[in-house]
């Protein structure tokens, strides 16, 4: 049986804990649980040495954007001019700017996490009665795949994810700036602008269950394919030629083989489904947070003939779908079904956790003869 270091074991059964107590015990949130979370995730993510199956590529580009890149490229990418380079501009910005004042890598890590994991904690106090359970959907696997795997991706999810703030107002001008900002960490950003206007559509547990089966009807047909054209003509060229290049690619390009996500996913669409008024009455906001969910779910089977498509592109929504969403649902219904979700998760959240630890925590260098970090490394 594998485990993960020490510092991500202990924090788990702390989160664990903590979201018993907010639940039952205290029968509110409380910030205290949530902030000691974030700072520890921070410190765990920002300060690590060699983890993340990212780590490598981004620790030898480092100096490379600073070296090769003069800040009119930058500015050239940030208006989408024509230009060679292939990074994303905020965050070809940040390496340079503290390269050229000296700044260890580590601090690229230690911002780009300080930066997502503060919207992403602050977005799910904001919105849910039981923050700490988002948290521990968010940690467990999440936290290690985005911020401390793919930190331009994580970046991207974060701003996408605060920017539910401008969509609950109504703020068109403020979204739009969310969404140039994001796509300034990661291109993958784009797909969520529809957001603004998926949330006003009614929809109830049929129409859910609609949409869902059509899209896995329509998933073998690869209808993906035509949306090249329209992401050529409405998007900027970087985008179009990432989306381009994903299409076929060898590596990237098969189909997604039917597998643990998908049971879990299966499980998540009937708690959806069958709880939606109960969610509905007890939680503001929560037909926006499930619309989202929702969608995030027909892009999945809409992309299933790519494998990056459908992991990458319906990351935001799917982020709604397990921090917001599932927690909404464990606390709008009663007592006794509440019980049973909330035993169901948990248990959902120990298996993903060995899960994890099994498949990705070795090769991420997670495990506790594998991690390092910074402020304990010899």
């Amino acid at each position: 049986m594998v485990f993960l270091h020490p510092v991500f074991t202990l924090l788990f059964v702390f989160m664990a804990v903590s979201s018993y107590l907010e639940l039952y015990v205290l029968k509110k949130k409380t910030p205290i649980f949530l902030l000691i979370s974030a700072v520890l995730l921070i410190v765990f993510s920002g300060f690590r040495y060699f983890v993340g199956a990212d780590y490598p590529i981004y620790k030898n580009l480092y100096s490379g954007f600073s070296l090769y890149t003069e800040y009119s490229d930058v500015w050239k990418k940030a208006t989408f001019q024509p230009t060679s380079e292939q990074i994303e501009w905020i965050y070809v910005l940040l390496n340079k700017i503290l390269f050229d004042m000296g700044m260890p890598f580590y601090m690229v890590t230690f911002i780009m996490v300080l930066m997502s994991v503060s919207l992403k904690f602050t977005t799910i106090y904001q919105n849910l009665a039981l923050p700490v359970l988002g948290a521990m959907m968010y940690f467990m696997p999440l936290y290690f795949f985005e911020d401390s795997g793919q930190i331009r991706q994580g970046m991207g999810v974060a701003i996408c994810v605060f920017s539910f703030k401008y969509i609950k107002e109504r703020n068109l001008p403020m979204f739009i700036l969310m969404m140039y900002i994001a796509l300034g960490f990661h291109k993958t950003a784009v797909v969520f602008f529809p957001a603004y206007w998926i949330v006003r559509i009614p929809m109830n547990s049929t129409r859910i269950l609609v949409v869902i089966v059509i899209a896995i009807l329509l998933s073998p047909f690869e209808i993906f394919r035509i949306f090249g054209s329209i992401v050529e003509s409405v998007g900027s060229q970087d985008v179009s030629d990432g989306y381009a290049g994903y299409v076929d690619d060898s590596q990237f390009g098969q189909s997604v083989t039917f597998g643990l996500s998908d049971i879990v996913k299966i499980f998540f669409i009937y708690v959806i489904v069958r709880y939606d008024k109960d969610a509905c009455k007890e939680v503001y906001y929560y037909e926006y947070m499930r619309n989202l969910a929702v969608f995030g779910l027909f892009l999945y089977y809409i992309f299933r003939g790519n494998r990056i498509f459908a992991i990458r592109l319906p990351g935001a929504y799917m982020f709604f779908m397990s921090v917001f969403v599932v927690p909404s649902i464990i606390y709008a219904v009663k007592f006794k079904v509440q019980k049973i979700l909330y035993s169901g998760f948990m248990l959902y959240l120990f298996l993903m956790y060995f899960n994890f630890s099994k498949n990705n925590g070795r090769a991420g260098n997670f495990t506790a003869d594998r991690y390092k970090n910074y402020l304990w490394l010899n």
